[in-house]
């Protein structure tokens, strides 16, 4: 099985002026090739780091993919780079040249001179078109081992992964074994509580299974292989069980299922209304349900005030009875020194839950925490409500 890495190129990477979205996207578009990521490398815009790190993956993994450093200016040194790299020079390639400028002309303006630079690539290599850019890409064939330069714009990336990269790996890497990847999402249940009733499975080779926790939430990643894709389904379908089984109403969803979307779903399932206060929270929390609910069926109002005048399980109720809901959550931030306390509640005409923590970090942290822990009673009493 043939294993990628990813080289993410960018000083912005560094310096933490631009967050890395790329290498998530090339995660994601390998998995159901049943190709795994083993590493993903940073390195700046410097040609003799770059240099190193190209050969250090190149000796390491099959599949080695750069994002970033295709532009025209002088910063931009991928090219440079991997043709160092590979030992071949930069050719210049008329075609690519014409192509460039004639997509300038399609956008109405006049090629500048240095974008010529973007014609130049190593020798041997293969054009990987981009359709919605100017910066092409390229792929070079390194006997059982390829390189793929992609330029870093998003958009333009994941158009090229879809139609040029993933097709090649398709035919020259077809799977010797199936994989299948499933991700359980929890909320309200600590990070230890599950290592402990998942230790088993999280020991296990196949499938495989790990935690990564959220503020208040945490994903449970499940990868299984088989000879055949019904095999593998199988496997992770077993641990999928398990999980459900052994952590019960902490499970709210799978794949890309929000807490606010599972929430939403299972009120208007049971018919129930539902109104927030908040304080402290920047609005998450009110925000969060309100953009789950665009049409309003469960979420009828959200209120953010400078103050909770009484404790939030009265809050709660008092959000209820003004609103007409079956449910009302209060969820409050109030700073403690350089910390800040969490206190959420919820309540129905049947009686309030309300928890309390403490939190240290930085308000947008504490924040999102208490919007999750409000979440997250409201969705522990869906599931144990009769």
């Amino acid at each position: 099985m043939p294993s990628a890495e990813v080289l993410a190129t960018g000083t912005e990477l560094l310096s933490g002026d631009l967050v890395d979205t790329n290498s998530a996207r090339i995660a994601r578009a390998l998995q159901p090739l049943s190709i795994p990521l083993v590493q993903i490398t940073v390195v700046g815009d410097d040609l003799p780091r770059m240099v190193a790190a190209i050969r250090a993956a190149m000796a390491r993994s099959e599949i080695l993919i750069v994002s970033g450093g295709l532009g025209p200016t002088v910063d931009d040194v991928t090219r440079e780079a991997v043709a160092e790299a590979l030992g071949r020079p930069l050719i210049f390639d008329p075609e690519l040249f014409e192509s460039i400028r004639a997509r300038f002309q399609a956008f109405g303006f006049p090629m500048p001179e240095n974008n010529r630079r973007q014609a130049f690539r190593p020798q041997g290599s293969q054009v990987i078109p981009n359709p919605i850019g100017t910066a092409p890409g390229f792929l070079v064939e390194e006997g059982d081992r390829v390189l793929f330069a992609l330029p870093g714009v998003p958009r333009e990336l994941e158009r090229m992964l879809t139609e040029s990269v993933i097709p090649y790996l398709e035919r020259r890497f077809p799977p010797a074994e199936a994989m299948v990847w499933r991700v359980v999402r929890t909320i309200g249940m600590g990070e230890s509580v599950i290592d402990e009733r998942l230790r088993d499975l999280l020991k296990g080779e196949n499938p495989q299974v790990g935690l990564n926790a959220h503020p208040g939430m945490v994903d449970i990643r499940i990868r299984a292989r088989g000879a055949t894709l019904e095999e593998a389904a199988a496997r992770a379908e077993a641990a999928v069980q398990t999980i459900r089984e052994r952590l019960r109403w902490a499970v709210y969803g799978e794949g890309t299922c929000t807490p606010e979307e599972a929430l939403i779903a299972g009120l208007r399932e049971r018919g129930l209304t539902l109104a927030t206060l908040e304080r402290g929270t920047l609005g998450l929390l009110g925000g969060r349900l309100a953009a789950a609910d665009p049409e309003s069926h469960v979420f009828r109002i959200g209120e953010v005030r400078s103050r909770l005048v009484t404790a939030p399980e009265h809050a709660a109720e008092a959000i209820r009875r003004q609103a007409g809901t079956a449910v009302g959550l209060a969820a409050e931030v109030l700073p403690e020194g350089e910390n800040f306390q969490i206190a959420v509640a919820m309540a129905t005409s049947e009686g309030s839950r309300s928890l309390q923590r403490g939190h240290r970090g930085p308000l947008p942290h504490a924040a999102e925490w208490a919007a999750n822990a409000a979440m997250g009673l409201l969705w522990r009493w869906l599931q144990e409500a009769p």
